[in-house]
């Protein structure tokens, strides 16, 4: 299905010369924070529009407190949000006051701001706007794809530099869904544990739901305080997890397609333990569409984002190293999937 892109110029208001006006929620179907409309008139020399009249700038960049901006505090990001996800694909920006400003963008699949899918930060000049792509080649880290908050922040803590910057033609298309599978709402008791076999729509095996209390220090909760983990990951039966042989990798199926964008992992027992993961367009597991390793620490979530996992219906993460004498548990935590396509959507994903 193509993804048609829309394109935001901000050209619609009607602005004097060197005239400005706070972007209200709605516009584009956004809602937007520390977000205001400027027609450039040359007094400041470094803002220019690519095209039109008018451009989108950060309103409270140095810290100091604007009269009609009052939505966040002085010298928090510019942030465009809305429930329905989306992927930014460009935009053209450029820095007010000063050469070299660092302006770095951060997409989030929950409109508050806590699941971070991709980062990108751009070094930008005055008095012309470049253009900034976001495609998940060109990015510092995962993807803008499937988002539903952005944030723009140029804030260096500097009272002394002015971190102002324009926006012009915005562009983004919208995407499926994402959703996220944390676990938080299977109720366990500190230290408890229980096996997870249909869950938010998908199929577990091979895993359980662990509620972590420091017990086990190594096991790490990205958010709130549940994990899945791997049930049987040292070759030892456990009582609850007979459904396949012990050291199996955990299997997590749907019958509807799915792509999987990341998650946050952590050890149990030792660091640098290997992740192989897995994800096959067939249930069964006989067409490999994407293979990845990973190395996971103890004590931490570690996020980890991932861009060819797409079209699945087959998941798995392996651990067991074949050693009897290692320990081979992980956790995982927030796991990031998105519906491979419009006609999925609710078809089997619980989101």
């Amino acid at each position: 299905m193509a993804n048609l892109s829309t394109t935001l110029t901000f050209d619609s208001f009607d602005l004097a010369e060197g005239g400005e006006s706070r972007l209200a929620n709605g516009y584009g179907g956004f809602n937007w924070q520390q977000a205001g409309i400027y027609n450039p008139n040359g007094a400041i020399a470094g803002y220019v529009a690519s095209s039109g009249q008018n451009i989108l700038f950060i309103a409270e960049a140095a810290n100091n407190e604007v009269a009609g901006y009052e939505d966040a505090a002085a010298g928090s990001a510019l942030v465009m949000s809305r429930e329905a996800p989306f992927t930014l694909d460009t935009i053209q920006l450029s820095s007010a006051f000063r050469d070299g400003l660092t302006v770095t963008i951060r997409a989030y699949a929950d409109q508050a701001g806590t699941i971070l899918i991709g980062e990108k930060t751009v070094t930008v000049d005055t008095a012309a706007q470049s253009l900034v792509s976001f495609a998940d080649d060109g990015l510092d880290y995962g993807t803008f794809s499937g988002a539903t908050r952005i944030e723009f922040n140029a804030n260096d803590n500097n009272a002394g530099t002015n971190d102002y910057f324009g926006i012009d033609n915005l562009t983004y298309h919208d995407t499926p869904p994402t959703f996220t599978l944390d676990f938080d709402d299977i109720a366990l008791a500190p230290g408890a544990e229980t096996a997870l076999g249909t869950y938010q729509g998908f199929t577990f095996a091979e895993a359980g739901a662990y509620h972590v209390d420091g017990s086990l220090p190594g096991y790490t909760a990205a958010s709130g305080t549940n994990i899945g983990f791997i049930a049987e990951a040292n070759n030892n039966e456990v009582v609850g997890y007979e459904g396949q042989a012990a050291g199996s990798p955990v299997v997590i199926t749907n019958p509807d397609a799915f792509d999987f964008l990341g998650g946050a992992f952590s050890a149990a027992f030792r660091d640098g333990v290997a992740v192989t993961i897995r994800g096959y367009s067939d249930a069964d597991g006989f067409n490999l569409v994407a293979e990845e390793t990973i190395v996971v620490r103890a004590g931490s979530a570690q996020p980890f984002s991932f861009e060819t996992f797409d079209g699945l219906h087959r998941l798995e993460f392996s651990t067991n190293d074949g050693d009897p004498n290692t320990n081979d548990y992980v956790g995982f935590d927030n796991l990031l999937f998105r519906a491979a396509d419009v006609a999925a959507q609710g078809e089997g994903i619980l989101i």
